[in-house]
């Protein structure tokens, strides 16, 4: 039996499918397009028989009607028309395009001829010889080459002759069909037996041909060697049959381009149809080629040597996959002795084991440790199981497959779950394989420890406190989050640094360690007041009390026009000292509660004028008429002292009063470790107090609880018992508000006592606060800007002018500008000129 390649078997089958699919289709389109083409044109040629059999009956009927209106006149003057007459003609030339003359033949004299002159009717002489030649005695129709004349007469005396223009008269702009020369048309006179106008075809039809056309309405006529087809069409009320004669070719012509493009088309089609099968044959016989060869490779134990390849053929792609995880099984089960021996950790030990038995059983593996004596917990501690058959090495339940793992003492330290697709068996050599490969892990897991389960809870703890304290205020948004991207931005600019940090090198755990630390450098803000954070004015606390005061200055205002208007009452009259008086209260009034208002804001800063000039409006008084102790919490009026609750009383526009001192909930003593110290009390909400703060909007006792954060992180992260490799994180988290010159916070210790990691952080903590656009009392700052504020902290010794220094030629602030700031933000950057300005 003679074979032929599977290419050459898939290319005659494919080709000769798509070949008789387009000759069907081919000739179902040809009838449809001849159908469609054969209706098309004699919906046309009715249309403009109809549109010529309006215009003749229109004619006949203004002729007529002219008749009519001329037969009672018995002479015909040209220079005495009734108006009537003028009138009706007028709208005939008016009504019909084609009547380009109207004579009026007297038989007594002379006839006048009537012509439309823009609008106007004009009359002239017309000579008795002319009329007769139009007229030709008992016709009714005369037809020339440019003219067809209708004659009518009702009066014995008179007779109208109607000149129309057949160039106009047998137009029909709005269809194409009068426009083709080969297309004949005839107005046939059948009282007459005589064809009065005829035009388009070269060759005229005979009249015993056109006898018969008029009695077959579909008759065909060959011309010229040409075969047409005729319509005919009789005017309504006269003997006027109205005949079209079309050619084959009219007919055809959309089919014919229609079938030449579609045959075009289909050609082309089949072309690329038979390239396509060519193409997709040759990829398949190719693959399967290749496949040979690899099997035969394998067959003479050629291991290692498999032509890799992919296919989108489902089968083929399986057989490939196929083959070379057969070649590589001896490779891969040596390999696999030396990656679990070397793996570090169980969660990499799994990812490694999942792979291979993922290519082993298509299916996934997941490995348990032993908890206690009764469950088994996966290595991420999500899943429990409990402890089956613990002797066995093992066992399978429902298409899962469970390989319990023994240490060289027999005793079961985990299992090995592998999850196969329903209905998906496992061949015997496999399992017998994988019970081998469990062997190995069992050894390999007996050596590790459960350290990286820790890390991660650890790890996810901690920024879950970030987070937190992100939500906690609008004015902290992204922070905790940002900085230890900058910061570790620094560090691997340092570590990448050979030349000036070639001494800088940090392992594993030391990343590690500076990640945490990052991560936890802000976490005493949980414990700081959410009203202190997000203070936007001086008066605010948990509202602005500016609202407070304004309706005092209302009060105030109030009390200066009773007092003019009883003035006016007692006076009976007006005068302009008592009407100055009172507007220069009223100015005095708003011009004070306008600087009580400009001074909340803490934009500038608020001089000692300032303040002087605070105190003194602040003896302004108003009466208050109802008691303090109204409204308030029972811890409220214990802070309010005796002379507050007397009624009617005098009180100053703006106060300061022992209720406005909020002590600290215990007594709290200094920490000597620490500069910073806190003040007598923990809140002063004194109107006067808060007002009088010079710098910004926060009191000394606000300003205080803001830095004690630092504090309060040392504190926290102090508690947590740390392995050996994370002991440093609290003086790294700790110490990113300390300066180089020894003066910052919480310590005041100098640089020298200072981590490097920890002053990355503080140029970090600075950069991203400078920078931030989530910040609802600010606006973000330019690159510009921020690097020029750091150059002078560096000049200052408040930042490391080192550290400052990586910052700008390692482009870091960059790479953290693309990845954080707006696009208006980044500007041109000048590194030399903030590097001069750190290093004066």
């Amino acid at each position: 039996m003679k074979r032929v390649s599977l290419k050459t078997y898939l290319f005659i089958i494919f080709a000769t499918i798509f070949a008789l699919f387009s000759a069907h289709l081919y000739i179902n389109i040809k009838s449809a397009v001849t159908k469609l083409s054969s209706e098309h044109i004699a919906d046309v040629a009715e249309l403009h028989q109809k549109i010529i059999s309006n215009n003749v009956n229109f004619t006949i009927y203004q002729i007529d009607a002219l008749a009519e209106e001329i037969s009672d006149i018995s002479s015909l003057d040209i220079n005495n028309i009734p108006p009537s007459l003028i009138k009706f003609i007028s709208s005939a030339f008016s009504h019909s395009p084609a009547l380009t003359n109207i004579y009026i033949y007297d038989i007594e004299d002379n006839g006048i001829n009537l012509k439309n002159i823009n609008g106007t009717i004009e009359a002239e002489y017309a000579t008795r010889l002319s009329l007769e030649e139009m007229w030709k005695t008992n016709k009714t129709y005369t037809f020339n080459n440019e003219y067809l004349y209708l004659s009518r007469s009702k009066n014995t005396n008179l007779k109208i002759i109607l000149q129309i223009s057949t160039s106009i008269f047998f137009k029909t702009t709005d269809h194409e069909l009068v426009n083709k020369r080969n297309v004949g048309f005839y107005l046939y006179d059948y009282q007459l037996k005589e064809i009065i106008y005829s035009d388009h075809v070269p060759t005229p039809l005979s009249y015993s041909q056109l006898q018969g056309v008029l009695h077959d309405e579909h008759a065909t006529v060959s011309l010229d060697g040409s075969t047409y087809t005729a319509f005919v069409h009789k005017l309504n009320r006269s003997s006027l049959y109205f005949v079209s004669l079309i050619p084959g070719s009219v007919i055809n012509h959309n089919f014919n381009t229609i079938s030449n493009d579609l045959f075009l088309n289909v050609i082309a089609y089949i072309f690329f149809a038979i390239l396509i099968i060519f193409l997709s044959s040759s990829y398949i016989s190719n693959r399967l080629v290749t496949l040979l060869k690899n099997a035969q490779k394998i067959n003479h134990f050629q291991f290692n040597q498999q032509k890799k390849q992919d296919s989108i053929v489902k089968e083929i792609h399986n057989l490939s996959s196929t083959l070379e995880t057969m070649d590589q099984t001896i490779d891969d089960i040596l390999k696999m002795v030396f990656i679990i021996a070397k793996s570090g950790n169980l969660f990499q030990l799994g990812a490694i084991v999942d792979k291979k038995i993922h290519k082993i059983t298509t299916g996934h593996s997941y490995l348990y440790i032993t908890d206690n004596e009764n469950t088994l917990s996966s290595i991420e501690g999500k899943k429990k199981i409990p402890i089956k058959n613990q002797e066995q090495s093992y066992y399978y339940e429902a298409s899962v497959h469970y390989f319990n793992l023994h240490n060289d003492k027999k005793k079961l330290i985990g299992c090995l779950v592998i999850e196969v697709p329903l209905n998906h068996t496992v061949p015997k050599y496999r399992l017998l394989f994988i019970e081998r490969l469990v062997q190995i892990i069992a050894v390999s897991i007996d050596k590790q420890k459960l350290l990286e389960q820790q890390k991660a809870l650890l790890l996810s703890f901690t920024k879950s406190i970030a987070s937190a304290i992100d939500a906690k205020s609008p004015h902290t948004a992204g922070h905790c989050q940002r900085v230890p991207e900058l910061t570790l931005m620094l560090a691997k600019a340092a570590q990448e640094n050979q030349n000036q940090w070639n001494k800088f090198s940090l392992n594993d755990e030391e990343w590690e360690e500076l990640y945490l630390a990052s991560w936890l450098h802000d976490c005493g803000k949980l414990t700081t007041a959410d009203h202190v954070i997000d203070k936007a004015t001086k008066l605010d606390m948990f509202t602005n009390r500016i609202h407070e005061i304004r309706t005092r200055y209302e009060i105030l205002k109030r009390d200066a026009e009773l007092s003019y208007l009883h003035e006016l009452l007692k006076s009976r009259q007006n005068t302009p000292e008592l009407e100055s008086n009172y507007h220069n209260i009223i100015k005095e009034l708003d011009e004070e509660f306008a600087f009580i208002a400009q001074s909340n804001l803490g934009a500038e800063f608020f001089s000692e004028d300032n303040i002087e000039r605070l105190n003194k409006i602040a003896k302004r008084t108003f009466i208050r008429t109802l008691d303090k102790q109204l409204g308030l919490s029972w811890e409220e009026k214990q802070r309010l002292p005796d002379a507050d609750k007397i009624t009617p009383t005098i009180e100053s526009i703006l106060q300061d009063s022992s209720s406005h001192l909020i002590p600290w909930e215990q007594n709290r003593k200094a920490d000597e470790q620490f500069n910073l110290k806190p003040y007598q009390n923990k809140f002063n909400h004194g109107e006067i107090y808060n007002l009088s703060a010079q710098r910004g909007t926060l009191t000394n006792e606000e300003r205080f609880l803001i830095n004690d954060h630092i504090i309060q992180t040392i504190n926290m992260l102090k508690e947590l018992p740390y392995p050996e490799h994370l002991k440093n994180i609290p003086q790294i988290a700790g110490g990113h508000h300390e300066q180089m010159s020894g003066k910052g916070y919480p310590y005041a210790i100098p640089a020298s006592q200072l981590p490097v990691t920890a002053r990355m952080m503080a140029i970090a903590d600075i950069f991203e606060a400078l920078t931030a656009s989530d910040r609802p009392y600010k606006t973000p700052k330019t690159l510009s800007e921020s690097l020029k504020i750091l150059a002078f902290m560096a000049k200052n010794q408040h930042i490391d002018k080192e550290i400052f220094q990586l910052f700008l030629e390692d482009k870091v602030y960059l790479e953290y500008a693309n990845k954080f700031l707006k696009p208006e933000q980044i500007d041109e950057i000048d590194v030399s000129a903030y590097l001069t300005l750190a290093h004066p």
